[in-house]
């Protein structure tokens, strides 16, 4: 069973296959860069804290 990260490194591998003009040979260099941008968004959303905008919320809108 594939799991959820590589179904998203694949399916954007192969966007960016077809972007690129459907070529042959290059499949391991859209895998490796699919792979640092589906990385790079998961770390950017597990450093969102959520408690950081409700501060940020609560200080431009006291009540």
């Amino acid at each position: 069973m594939i799991d959820e990260r590589e179904r998203r490194i694949k399916a954007r591998a192969f966007e960016l296959w077809q972007k690129e003009g459907s070529l042959d040979g290059r499949s391991l260099g859209h895998w490796l860069q699919a792979e640092r941008e589906i990385d790079d968004e998961a770390d950017e959303s597990v450093g969102e804290d959520p408690t950081e905008a409700i501060g940020l919320a609560a200080a431009v809108n006291p009540q």
